[in-house]
């Protein structure tokens, strides 16, 4: 079986993609059912966040089960996949391991050792449970995924100082008006993001403090939080004009602002501009609302440049971090390794073991084939069994987690005549079918 893992991500593809290939919540169960009724997927996880959409995959054909997903985000994005595919990456077996390290542990984000991608990457292995689509593999990899990203955190300082997108979306504010505290804020969702933007805000001394919601409950909560107004999304043309600075972060399927409402808002303000920050995938803000005088407006790809400037000081650390995920990728790929050859190593020793034993009895008739002569030969025949199969067998123990490794197991099976796992199988329901069938 091999590990692979399929996606696009903020690197590879513009947020006009990925906006496309998002996954809610609601229709991972059956996106990933589907997956597994493919005859090549045995296993399957699917992660989709503001920054990247990935498929965790366990399979007998990486190769088939590669091109399934690509289809995939060719249907889900509505592009031909020549249009597309440029955007795609995929791994295999042991890089497709550290990848999935790298990600959970935040060496793999926008924001270099952000910790809400771990969580996020929890909620996907929960999926997975829930939907039935991770099973022995899979529990396994991503036990060894979480250990992982907990050694980077615990033994390096990849994570102190931690920053997220909606700390840059506040630094970004800061950046351009200075001080923030004499500034009117809307939040617009009231979810995680938005409650670390207000987290954020208030310790830049933000004092006004808009929430809208689509449920008014939950803004109710945020707003009491962070001596905030609640509001829901109805009541955006009544409030926006009061707007210095809007950050966008709902969950929602369309946009929540288009031009007509912004503009009025402009007029109201008598042309005073509003700074926008669109840190929603799919997009909460129209687009087409950059082009309107008075607003500024930038989207998750528009933070880009904050970022890096919090970045350059975490990479020496990210690298002390890289160099612990390898260690845990190469423990999880020996276990991962030993699935196949374990059994493979099992069956040859039965094997030989049971030759040992028939020439044994064929010995037992030889003139003599008693006491410490029989006790001689035992030791003998199998001292000489041990010393032609060590060659083998280690071999075996170390085999490479690719293709190398597949070929000299299907070398050693041909060459000692042993079934495979799958010919096992097969053969052992056709004797339970007859067993049925006599009684």
């Amino acid at each position: 079986m091999r590990i692979c893992h399929v996606g696009l991500n903020h690197r590879t593809a513009p947020v006009e993609l990925r906006e496309r290939a998002v996954v809610n919540e609601a229709d991972i169960p059956a996106l990933l059912q589907h997956l597994l009724a493919q005859k090549p997927i045995r296993e399957a996880a699917v992660l989709s966040t503001c920054n990247r959409v990935e498929f965790t995959l366990v399979t007998h054909d990486p190769d088939a089960s590669i091109a399934l997903v690509h289809q995939w985000f060719a249907e889900a994005s509505g592009m031909p996949l020549e249009n597309i595919i440029d955007h795609l990456y995929s791994h295999t077996s042991e890089t497709a391991v550290k990848h999935l390290f790298a990600v959970a542990s935040g060496l793999d984000s926008l924001v270099l050792g952000e910790p809400q991608i771990l969580g996020q990457v929890k909620s996907a292995y929960e999926h997975a449970l829930t939907a039935g689509t991770a099973g022995h593999i899979l529990h396994r990899l991503y036990q060894a995924t979480f250990a992982a990203a907990k050694r980077a955190r615990t033994e390096t300082e990849i994570g102190k100082q931690s920053v997220n997108i909606s700390s840059c979306a506040v630094e970004l504010a800061q950046r351009i008006f200075g001080d923030l505290s004499d500034k009117t804020v809307m939040l617009i969702g009231a979810g995680e993001m938005a409650e670390l933007a207000a987290r954020h805000l208030q310790g830049h001394g933000v004092q006004r403090m808009l929430v809208a919601n689509r449920t008014l409950v939950r803004a109710e909560k945020l707003a009491r939080e962070f001596d905030g107004h609640a509001l829901t999304l109805d009541q955006l043309s009544e409030y926006l004009d009061a707007a210095d600075i809007v950050i966008s972060s709902t969950g929602a399927n369309t946009y929540v602002l288009l031009p007509e409402l912004v503009q009025a808002a402009i007029d109201k303000r008598g042309g005073q501009p509003i700074f926008m920050v669109d840190i929603a995938v799919p997009r909460d803000i129209d687009p087409r609302i950059d082009d309107l005088d008075g607003v500024y407006l930038y989207d998750i790809d528009d933070l880009q440049q904050v970022v890096q400037g919090n970045r350059e000081h975490r990479e020496n650390e990210a690298e002390a971090a890289r160099a612990l995920l390898d260690e845990e990728a190469q423990a999880f790929l020996g276990w991962l390794k030993s699935l196949e050859s374990v059994p493979l190593i099992r069956n040859l020793q039965e094997r030989l073991e049971g030759m040992r034993r028939e020439e044994m009895e064929k010995a037992r008739y030889l003139k003599h084939f008693e006491g410490a002569d029989a006790e001689a030969i035992e030791r003998f025949s199998r001292a000489l069994m041990k010393r032609f199969m060590h060659p083998t067998l280690q071999a075996l123990k170390t085999l490479p987690e690719d293709i190398e490794g597949d070929l000299f197991m299907g070398a050693a099976r041909k060459l000692f005549d042993l079934e495979t796992p799958q010919a096992a199988a097969v053969k052992r329901i056709a004797a339970k079918d007859v067993n049925e069938h006599k009684t």
